[in-house]
């Protein structure tokens, strides 16, 4: 078999999502960032190097409960296929996983998509090894971009089970089938995403993240990059241009509101915070980024706050360009996923609701 480093590929291989380079590694932290590489032959083997976190298996920060240590899971696809050939776990710091093998000695084009989230799992490609040989990409006609911002919902946190108060289990969260790849697959469009399970729109003592997403948003991958002790590239959003950014924040913030004695302050400052983050947005995207706001499906508590904040900074910018979301209510007759979160089916209903209300923007065009 041919062995490829990464610095033999980086012309050749295909990044998605918010991805980096360092001392000839790619890094594909984000949920559903990956690779997409083109060859000839039976059998391509990829050496990655996953890693792990520690998870709570129970109430967090209780000295009592139990941890588990929880490892990044893929999919692999092949060709236009839309359903994995292979799903699995890799659960060692460096090793090569075959990730496509075959009788013929045909072209293929396999997609390796990362399903589990940043900060919980990493992961990193080295390279390959090939019985055949690795293909320039086809030249695919230019498609609109999505980005998702967004907290455990926009992961697709424990869509795959139906026990509601099951904690989280990386084999439970499948990217691929959350809302925001699913509408982006309907409406034929590329999508990137940065999103972390219990993350607050900006810092919250009531919830002990270490990150908030007015921290990181500008950055390429601010969490990977600090644990490494490297400096945090900021993203080349220029080079990297988006159509629409959808932000589904403030669930947990409500959450961080209902653990506090004043939870007025928090709506308040939430508000501010909200102007704010889209004044980032809008200056790291361009004007002509269509920004969606959204809230839902799990909570609503400051959906009139995200209003009165996007009220402000129209008032503020003159900047019409931004739109107001409002996902339908989990309902009751529906399975709930772990931790009370979105199901399978109820993502696939809010990518619905998504589409509808993209279309229509599409045709104000």
């Amino acid at each position: 078999m041919k062995h490829f480093a990464w610095n033999d590929l980086r012309d050749i291989v295909t990044v998605q999502g918010r991805t980096w380079e360092h001392e000839d590694t790619l890094y594909f932290n984000w949920s559903s960032s990956g690779f997409t590489v083109r060859f000839r032959g039976s059998a391509l083997l990829a050496e990655f190097s996953a890693q792990s976190s520690e998870e709570y298996d129970g109430i967090p920060g209780d000295p009592n409960t139990p941890h588990r240590t929880v490892w990044p899971w893929i999919s692999v696809f092949v060709d236009d296929n839309d359903q994995p050939c292979r799903t699995f776990e890799l659960t060692n710091k460096s090793t090569k996983y075959l990730i496509y093998s075959g009788t013929d000695e045909q072209e293929h084009t396999v997609r390796v998509v990362k399903l589990t989230e940043n900060i919980k799992t990493g992961l990193s490609l080295h390279g390959f090894d090939v019985d055949g040989e690795i293909l320039m990409p086809v030249v695919e006609p230019i498609k609109k971009r999505i980005e998702f911002v967004g907290d455990s919902i926009t992961c697709g946190f424990g869509l795959g089970t139906s026990e509601k108060d099951r904690f989280y289990y990386p084999q439970e969260e499948n990217v691929w089938m959350a809302h925001g790849p699913t509408a982006a697959r309907y409406l034929g469009m590329d999508w990137q995403m940065i999103c972390i399970s219990g993350i607050c729109l900006a810092p919250r003592k009531e919830i002990p993240m270490p990150v908030a997403m007015n921290m990181l948003y500008e950055y390429t991958d601010w969490p990977a990059q600090q644990a490494l002790e490297l400096d945090a590239d900021h993203w080349n959003f220029k080079e990297h241009p988006v159509d629409y950014v959808v932000i589904n924040l403030g669930t947990n913030d409500a959450t961080a509101a209902s653990f506090s004695a004043v939870p007025k302050k928090i709506e308040e400052q939430y508000e501010k915070d909200y102007v704010h983050f889209l004044k980032t947005v809008r200056k790291c995207n361009g004007d002509k980024t269509k920004i969606i706001c959204a809230l839902g499906s799990m909570d609503y508590y400051f959906y009139d706050a995200m209003n009165r904040a996007v009220d402000t900074y129209r008032a503020e910018t003159g900047d019409n360009n931004v739109y107001i979301f409002k996902y339908c209510r989990m309902s009751p007759m529906d399975p709930i996923g772990a931790c009370g979160h979105p199901s399978e089916l109820t993502q696939q209903k809010m990518a619905k609701e998504l589409v509808a209300f993209i279309q229509a923007l599409e045709k104000e065009l």
